[in-house]
């Protein structure tokens, strides 16, 4: 069974900025990274969502440009038997955030959810059914509402699940 970790809850029930999912199997050090890592940054809009290889043998910590030096400093010192890569995305992750939530905001009830992708290249947008249909598909829905953004979107269709 899993478990969310980290300083802040989301409200929505789904997992927040500096939180993450603790799984069965992965080696408690990388969380004990993850912690250090979460602290260090703060709230940098330059962190991007970590992630943790199905293999459990990389964790891969996502920043926009250079880490500041606290944050290099736990890369460098960890010592949890798996390799940590630093991966560098594509927009600042902060930016990513606001503009999900202004997309949302904006475009509800169309857009039922909206949020950075851990990649840090986009946007992934949840686009209601009904409009998907009356358009002819997600990408059409955005087109057809003028939904538009800075940074690439990534459309799907479903609801969004009951906060």
């Amino acid at each position: 069974m899993a478990t969310r970790k980290g300083s802040r809850r989301a409200s929505s029930g789904s997992v927040g900025h500096g939180e993450f999912v603790v799984y069965p199997g992965v080696p408690t050090g990388i969380y004990d990274v993850l912690e250090r890592l979460s602290a260090a940054a703060g709230d940098s809009p330059d962190f991007g969502t970590p992630g943790i290889s199905l293999d459990r043998t990389r964790l891969t910590v996502r920043w926009f440009g250079a880490p500041p030096p606290a944050v290099q400093a736990v890369i460098d010192s960890a010592d949890v038997g798996s390799e940590i890569v630093v991966q560098q995305t594509g927009f600042r992750p902060g930016d990513l955030r606001s503009e999900a939530e202004r997309l949302a905001r904006a475009h509800a009830p169309v857009v039922q959810a909206a949020g950075a992708r851990p990649e840090g290249d986009g946007i992934e947008v949840l686009i209601s059914p009904q409009a998907a249909e009356e358009a002819g598909g997600a990408k059409a829905a955005l087109a057809a509402q003028g939904i538009t953004s800075e940074v690439p979107l990534f459309p799907e269709v479903g609801d969004a699940p009951p906060s």
